[in-house]
């Protein structure tokens, strides 16, 4: 499904990812932590090309793209319909402040893929009973709570019927008490066999619903495994180090 071989990502003279090679299958939830800086945003941001990679190769599904190849019409189009395939849901929401959540909804199946009104709305109807949030369709983003406009988000990307959805720290700009709705859809389409990709500081979330987990730092993959693997018998010390500290702070 999602194939990275060689990924380097630079930003002037800093090398952020240092030749990243990772693979997912088809229904795979795949959790990336890291400490902050690791380079786990910039990953995730790279698959569908919000970050342009300095080097490297990506395909997800039948769409591949090599890094700083030359910028065409062809390598723009594949780039294009690439993104159509990757659901992409921010920490911060990115909702249209002027638009109800129904119509947040629609954009992408207008948009993207040129369905008339009624029909993308029938879609949106459908996917906000989906997230739960039927009952606030005609709400504007300021009206509704960050737990809500999250799961409106979700909706919005899973509107434009992607193979994959990356999801970047989607409960960090969350009240605590908020968290857990967001984290149930996501487990609802993680039981239902959609890819995930999920970089989360919710270790317990992590444990629940991850397939593989990936440990990140300093721009490279330390260690990757299952759930169990990793959270019970890391093997770098690097790993056991991070997961100490971040249950003592979940335990104080």
């Amino acid at each position: 499904m999602i194939k990275v071989t060689g990924l380097v990502k630079n930003f002037g003279d800093n090398e952020v990812l240092k030749g990243i090679d990772l693979s997912i299958d088809k229904s795979e939830v795949v959790v990336i932590m890291g400490p902050s800086g690791s380079g786990k945003s910039t990953l995730l941001r790279c698959l569908n090309f919000l970050e342009e990679p300095t080097e490297g190769l990506i395909q997800v599904g039948d769409y591949e793209v090599k890094a700083g190849g030359k910028i065409d019409r062809h390598r723009k189009k594949v780039i294009r319909e690439l993104r159509k395939k990757t659901g992409f849901v921010f920490q911060s929401f990115n909702l249209f402040p002027h638009k109800k959540a129904i119509e947040n909804v629609m954009e992408g199946p207008i948009a993207i893929h040129g369905k008339g009104p009624v029909e993308a709305k029938a879609i949106a109807v459908e996917l906000l009973a989906k997230v739960g949030l039927a009952d606030r369709a005609d709400h504007y983003p300021a009206q509704l709570s960050g737990g809500q406009q999250q799961r409106v988000a979700i909706a919005r990307s899973l509107a434009l019927d992607p193979l994959v959805m990356l999801f970047d720290e989607p409960t960090s700009a969350l009240d605590p008490e908020l968290v857990r709705e967001v984290l149930l859809v996501i487990k609802s389409l993680a039981e239902e066999g959609m890819t995930l990709v999920i970089v989360t500081h919710e270790m317990n979330f992590a444990k629940e619903v991850a397939d593989r987990v990936v440990f990140m730092d300093e721009g490279i993959i330390v260690e990757q495994g299952t759930s169990q693997q990793i959270f019970e018998h890391p093997k770098e010390d690097r790993t056991k180090q991070f997961l100490s500290k971040v249950e003592a702070v979940v335990t104080e």
